[in-house]
């Protein structure tokens, strides 16, 4: 059974191939389910935030798209990318992309007379997105806006005929307002080595605050910094570790500076998913995520899977990842006394810092890479099999 997969870019030296660290165990985790994958991607020579991972599995084929970051970029080489995918369609028994890969529908498009099944993941909730993003403002939120709801009717015209994913409870009953076939899935790339099991954090001086992902607006990182000043004044002996890289590492160094804690605050760069990335969580005592907005953020997974408590804001799925605020300590957005006192509660609350190791632990062990991808192979077999009948 072959199945086609078309979700992230890729990064490409001219021998092999290599991606985001997540998609790629995806795509590992797929290539044990399937005969064939067929990753179709926007491929890039340039080395970029999404490099570092090997798709090197002898049953994994790229189909290189011309690279793209944004719909607009897409846009711009539609007919490229039509005849790329009419091309290498032919022999595929099911396709799998993300709800926001561009042209998407193209793929559908070119396999729908052959009944192939088309599975969406909906990663996100796009309108809620482009609500609450500082990248769209005015008319070009309206524009956006606009152009991603004609982009949604095509959607709900698949999925009603087809089977959708979607990133936690809440988002999936809002999907199924258009049809019934859409599962919850929780989205981990967490493998045999990312789990890390202790029995309390916070029990020795300095306590230290991390934070994984990109340096970009819409991440709450001010806010992170103006809770660790407050914390600092409190007399509290913390730091914050920033892990990643992207376009705000310069204003957030000069805020640190203004502030007075730039030397409390550690900015540690990019890391690949891996062994490196495993001890900046071992080193941790909280993990913090006052995002604006989200989807399923994999880090909250990553997090807890290394024993650690999460402070986060109640945005995507993220509510339903801390249960509620049984696992970890949900604050308001963009509010920086209260992470300072959901660190403090954390810091000072040992009976609950202990409950949200040990459930967040055991709620990431029970959702692995494996579970994930198996999941949604085991569904899009079933689908094959009775599309066949």
């Amino acid at each position: 059974m072959r199945i086609g997969v078309y979700q992230e870019p890729v990064h490409t030296d001219g021998e092999g191939f290599d991606t985001y660290g997540p998609f790629a165990r995806y795509v590992g985790e797929m290539a044990r389910h399937f005969e064939e994958v067929v990753v179709f991607a926007p491929v890039t020579g340039q080395p970029t935030y999404f490099s570092g991972c090997p798709l090197d599995q002898p049953n994994v084929r790229v189909v290189a798209l011309p690279f793209f970051m944004t719909h607009i970029g897409a846009m711009r080489h539609a007919w490229r990318i039509a005849r790329i995918f009419r091309q290498n369609c032919d022999g595929l028994d099911a396709v799998n992309c993300f709800a926001t890969a561009p042209l998407a529908h193209l793929l559908w498009w070119f396999t729908r007379k052959r009944g192939v099944p088309f599975v969406y993941l909906f990663a996100s909730d796009p309108f809620e997105v482009l609500a609450h993003s500082s990248k769209y403002r005015g008319l070009h939120r309206f524009f956006a806006r606009a152009a991603y709801w004609v982009e949604f009717q095509i959607q709900k015209h698949i999925m009603r005929r087809n089977y959708s994913f979607a990133t936690g409870a809440a988002l999936a009953k809002r999907l199924q307002r258009y049809t019934p076939d859409v599962e919850p899935v929780f989205c981990s790339a967490l493998a045999a080595d990312d789990y890390w099991l202790r029995e309390d954090c916070c029990l020795v001086n300095p306590v230290r605050l991390l934070y994984v992902g990109g340096l970009r607006p819409g991440k709450g990182l001010e806010v992170m910094l103006e809770a660790l000043r407050r914390l600092r004044q409190q007399g509290r002996d913390v730091t914050l570790d920033l892990v990643g890289d992207g376009p705000l590492r310069q204003s957030l160094h000069d805020q640190a500076e203004a502030l007075g804690i730039s030397p409390w605050v550690f900015f540690r760069g990019f890391m690949v998913m891996g062994p490196a990335l495993n001890e900046c969580y071992k080193a941790a005592d909280i993990f913090l995520l006052p995002s604006v907005s989200e989807g399923s953020p994999r880090v909250v997974l990553e997090a807890m899977a290394h024993s650690l408590p999460v402070v986060a804001t109640p945005v995507g799925n993220i509510p339903e990842l801390l249960d509620g605020g049984r696992r970890g300590v949900i604050v308001p957005v963009d509010a920086p006394s209260a992470v300072a006192d959901g660190i403090a509660r954390i810091s000072d609350d040992a009976p609950f810092r202990r409950i949200c190791i040990h459930d967040g632990y055991e709620f990431a062990r029970s959702h692995g890479v494996d579970a994930y991808a198996g999941r949604i192979a085991q569904k899009i077999r079933q689908l094959v099999d009775a599309q066949r009948r």
